[in-house]
């Protein structure tokens, strides 16, 4: 499906071709990710939001590619171009962050969720901090009234030290298991949103240990 977002402004061919090479690049990722195992498979109920953090999302994209759900990218060039690839599996992508577009992004993923599609959901946000929850996906959870998953990917990969999160992109051929967990927000029924986050927070953290090490 294709973008309702729309470019926040003009850009010229330099940076067309910037969004072009890297959506090039980002293909490449795709390809290579084929090799993967994946073990642990997911009962989820459909539809719902799948929470996960940002460094561990290039596997479990690939894993639902194909299944026409929904989810959130960057208005940024990076953004753009991993949302150019998503598309070509079915993924319907809103674009925004905190500082551009996020309330409409927001909007768009509560719509596709109440028409039964199912939300991947970086908690986390675009820019952090890593690993700390945002209130995006349990507002959204709440919202759209469908369950709210918890979900982590263990595997070996390489860490790319500059970005915010220390992205993990899988070594090929490599196993990938994933572990879940439906998040009981009917157990919070009228608390404050801040604490359902805290609680799925240190839930989420739990199901698999860090093994991010700062040089």
């Amino acid at each position: 499906m294709a973008r309702v977002n729309k470019p926040p402004k003009k850009i010229g061919p330099a940076q067309r071709f910037a969004r072009l090479l890297l959506s090039g690049i980002l293909q490449i990722f795709f390809w290579v990710m084929n090799t993967l195992r994946f073990k642990g498979q997911l009962a989820l109920e459909q539809p719902c939001v799948m929470a996960v953090y940002h460094d561990e999302l290039l596997p479990i994209i690939h894993r639902y590619k194909n299944q026409n759900i929904a989810a959130i990218a960057s208005q940024n060039h990076f953004g753009y171009s991993i949302a150019m690839v998503m598309e070509r599996y079915t993924y319907e992508v809103a674009l925004g962050s905190p500082s551009r577009g996020g309330k409409d992004a927001f909007v768009q993923l509560l719509k596709a969720a109440r028409k039964g599609k199912t939300v991947a959901f970086a908690v986390d946000g675009s820019r952090g901090p890593r690993h700390e929850m945002k209130a995006g996906a349990v507002v959204l959870a709440m919202r759209a009234k469908v369950p709210l998953y918890l979900i982590r990917a263990d595997y070996q990969g390489w860490r790319i030290e500059s970005t915010w999160d220390k992205s993990k992109f899988p070594k090929p051929f490599g196993n990938v298991t994933l572990h879940s967990e439906r998040f009981p927000l009917e157990d919070f029924d009228g608390q404050d949103i801040e604490r359902i986050v805290s609680a799925a927070e240190k839930r989420l953290a739990a199901l698999l240990p860090d093994d991010y090490q700062p040089k």
